[in-house]
């Protein structure tokens, strides 16, 4: 997928969610953290189809059916260990290539194994 598309799908994810707006999005969402239940509702009052999963069980090749991925990642002494050792649940950087939105402390988390810019906090 071009990176313009990638782009599109994101923003309408985020000006669907802000916005409040009612209309269905054809997008399919993968959810994958620990607050399933505070994001499932709104999810699918949104988009096609939403499922979830427990980060802890999830594999990214399950993520090849789905639109837009949401990792919902906490800072957590358990994040601090998976993330020094660069085992993140959306695997290597190379390999990772959906569109996904970074919920909680995501983004440093994934920042620091990953060896991006903007890990240190």
């Amino acid at each position: 997928m071009k990176g313009h598309a990638r782009f599109i799908i994101l923003l309408t994810l985020l000006i669907s969610l802000v916005s409040g707006s009612a209309v269905m999005q054809p997008q399919k969402v993968l959810y994958v953290g620990h607050r399933a239940a505070e994001f499932e509702p709104l999810l699918k009052q949104h988009f096609a189809k939403v499922e979830t999963i427990a980060r802890e069980r999830f594999l990214p090749a399950q993520a090849a059916p789905y639109d837009v991925v949401l990792l919902d990642w906490p800072q957590s002494n358990l994040a601090r260990s998976q993330r020094n050792k660069a085992s993140t649940p959306l695997g290597a950087r190379e390999d990772w290539g959906k569109p996904t939105v970074l919920l909680g402390s995501a983004g440093l988390n994934l920042a620091v194994a990953w060896e991006l810019k903007g890990g240190s906090g």
